[in-house]
């Protein structure tokens, strides 16, 4: 959503991006130095040069290895077999497991954002007050769609990351579509797109939202998140509350992310998200 990405030759792709500066890419080309030498067990994008086309800037970067995760199954749905849920539960473990460093901290959380926590308050707080601001930033639309609950709702996520336990502090990739997964075979080999929702927090929130995100708009979508939920919770233990309390917290900051208006299919799969009984029962909302 990002760019396009355009073969060059057998070592390397350029991707030209859509609203990313030269600031950006330069922080981004950092990011990806420091990503390299953190023990990340899988391959990750290392940015070679950055170009400007006729004002428009583009990343010349090295070609990884296999292919992108999410077989079709109907023509909108990615396929999530055994396989594909054990190389979803290895990425998120290697990801978990990089030694983290000040560098990996420094992304923009989303586009016009700051990174998610300079002052060190730590990932729920700092995850708490993103929160508020998204809301404030986003009421508009929101308020209209949730039929006035949106105050409480936001009370209850704002003061649910708030009470949370801190969590040692680990790389949270927080877009990991299938897309951005490459495999070969029935093994994860390489990890994409680093950039939205990006920071160094509580692995539990990469947990919530790849299981949700990894088939957002399939026949079979809810389906799928709860397979991949009872698998990623006997394999990593995270309590339900604060998977919850992550799903609430991703779609109040994410929902007009790509419209302002929040008339895209994004605004409104974080709506039904806010909506569902299982995460407002289990965020007291």
């Amino acid at each position: 959503m990002e760019g396009i990405v355009f073969d060059l030759d057998d070592e390397r792709v350029a991707k030209v991006w859509l609203n990313r500066n030269r600031a950006d890419l330069f922080t981004l080309e950092s990011f990806y130095d420091a990503l390299a030498v953190a023990g990340l067990a899988v391959q990750s994008p290392r940015i070679r040069a950055v170009v400007d086309l006729d004002g428009i800037s583009a990343t010349i970067e090295q070609r990884l290895d296999g292919q992108q995760l999410g077989g079709v199954q109907d023509g909108s749905a990615p396929l999530l077999d055994a396989s594909a849920i054990k190389i979803v539960g290895d990425t998120l473990a290697a990801l978990a497991a990089v030694k983290t460093s000040p560098a990996l901290a420094a992304l923009p959380i989303l586009a016009g954002e700051p990174p998610l926590d300079p002052e060190g308050l730590g990932f729920e707080l700092a995850l708490a007050r993103l929160v508020q601001r998204r809301v404030d930033a986003s009421r508009g639309p929101l308020d209209a769609s949730l039929a006035g609950r949106l105050d409480l709702l936001a009370r209850s996520v704002v003061g649910g990351l708030r009470q949370l336990e801190p969590s040692p502090p680990h790389l949270v990739h927080g877009d990991l579509v299938p897309p951005n997964i490459l495999v070969t075979g029935s093994r994860a080999i390489g990890v994409l797109d680093f950039g939205f929702m990006t920071t160094i927090g509580d692995p539990a929130f990469d947990v919530a939202i790849t299981s949700s995100i990894f088939d957002m708009y399939g026949p079979d979508a809810h389906a799928n998140e709860a397979r991949l939920d009872a698998a990623l919770h006997d394999r990593f233990g995270h309590g339900c509350h604060r998977i919850a309390l992550y799903r609430a917290a991703y779609a109040l900051c994410t929902s007009t992310c790509f419209s302002p208006s929040g008339s895209d299919g994004h605004f409104a799969w974080c709506v039904r998200m806010l909506q569902r009984p299982g995460v407002l029962n289990r965020i007291g909302s």
